[in-house]
């Protein structure tokens, strides 16, 4: 076999093998808990009732909304980030509060009166919140994941109402390899061996 054909059977392999492992991203937003929102129709943001300790407190632990989704055929989560915004384009601080996947696993949290979060910034931009979970940590909402549903909820922890901006759930998804690529890869690499000793 010439260098030149060894160099094309290369090609074709690696080609072949990212092929088979394409990845791409499914994008979900919750559906709210109308119960709960103050200025509707917000189907973007979720602003929580008023809270002014006339109740026992701590409130209960209040479901801001539920993340349905659907991992597609042959394709499997390989990560996972969800992300938001405490206060909205309506109000820019929240009450202090602290956000959950499932009830367990925290995501964010605003934390002091003194903190931007609650208490606003200069410029009035929204303070951001964010957690990412790599391959080993998908495990973590349990089989609600695998059952495609996640619910998302707040503990709150201090007057005032919890507003959260457009929170969103990124899952990373990569093709489950086919056959095609057991054998491309492998054959990729011989080829690369095959050039090396040629040389």
């Amino acid at each position: 076999m010439t260098k030149k054909t060894l160099r094309h059977f290369l090609v074709a392999c690696f080609s072949l093998g990212w092929a088979s492992i394409a990845h791409a991203d499914i994008f979900v937003t919750p559906t709210f808990n109308t119960s709960n929102q103050v200025q509707p129709p917000d189907t973007t943001d979720y602003e929580g009732a008023f809270y002014d300790f006339s109740s026992t407190f701590p409130p209960d632990p209040i479901l801001i909304g539920t993340f349905n989704f659907t991992i597609p055929a042959g394709f499997y989560a390989t990560g996972a980030t969800i992300s938001g915004t405490f206060g909205d384009q309506n109000i820019p601080v929240t009450a202090l509060t602290d956000l959950f996947v499932n009830g367990t696993v925290e995501v964010g949290g605003c934390d002091s009166v003194g903190d931007p979060c609650a208490s606003g910034t200069i410029s009035g931009s929204l303070v951001p919140w964010s957690r990412t979970f790599d391959a080993a940590q998908l495990g973590f909402p349990g089989p609600g994941f695998a059952a495609g549903s996640l619910d998302f909820s707040a503990v709150q922890n201090s007057f005032g109402a919890v507003i959260v901006g457009t929170p969103v759930l990124d899952i990373e998804v990569a093709q489950t390899p086919e056959p095609s690529y057991l054998f491309a890869v492998p054959g990729g690499m011989l080829a690369m061996a095959a050039l090396r000793r040629r040389r």
